[in-house]
């Protein structure tokens, strides 16, 4: 999760009205999980994963799931040559962790990033690409406002949930979990009342 914040002042406010928007426009009740697959299709951007990609399947393991079972491919976003954004993910990362990546992703396409195309005189690997950190910011918030929304975590709360329950109800881990109940300021307010 990111450190030091690039957001613009207010852009928190626009993350939750946009994943309040979605939610209204699937039929998905305020408090209820998004499915990252289903925004993905509502929003007509296809998803692939790697292997859809790499032939070599023993290559795309040593990329895809490293020794430590951790791998810092996670998904990207690209624009075929017809114009059209398509993601591509690691289907070796557990369920949570693929909504988290690919809501990450549909964030830049929402907030509508645009994509480095520098010629560097020699193909790029799959997966790099220029790093905009205020880009990075925004599709962190957006991506875990779009999984967890507040009125989800509200909702949650009120209910007596704990973080691992809110994980598994929501399709999250739990460290988003704890990411978005203190970026919204819920786990202070929690500390100090009960729901």
């Amino acid at each position: 999760m990111a450190s030091k914040s690039n957001l613009k002042r207010g852009f928190k406010t626009k993350a939750e009205k946009i994943a309040k928007k979605y939610r209204e426009e699937l039929n998905i009740h305020p408090c209820a999980p998004l499915d990252a697959f289903k925004l993905a299709s509502h929003l007509s951007v296809p998803i692939y994963n790697f292997g859809d990609f790499e032939e070599d399947k023993s290559k795309l393991n040593r990329v895809l799931n490293s020794e430590n079972g951790r791998s810092h491919l996670s998904a990207l976003t690209m624009t075929t040559a017809a114009g059209n954004r398509i993601i591509i993910h690691n289907t070796f990362h557990s369920a949570p962790r693929q909504q988290s990546n690919i809501m990450h992703e549909l964030a830049h396409i929402i907030c509508e990033h645009k994509l480095a195309n520098k010629d560097y005189g020699f193909d790029i690997p799959i997966g790099m690409r220029e790093f905009n950190a205020e880009q990075e910011d925004e599709a962190i918030c957006l991506g875990a406002t779009l999984q967890l929304a507040t009125p989800c975590l509200l909702w949650a709360k009120k209910r007596g949930m704990d973080k691992e329950q809110i994980a598994s109800y929501f399709n999250a881990s739990t460290e988003m979990v704890i990411y978005r109940l203190n970026l919204t300021g819920i786990a202070r307010r929690a500390s100090k009342r009960s729901f």
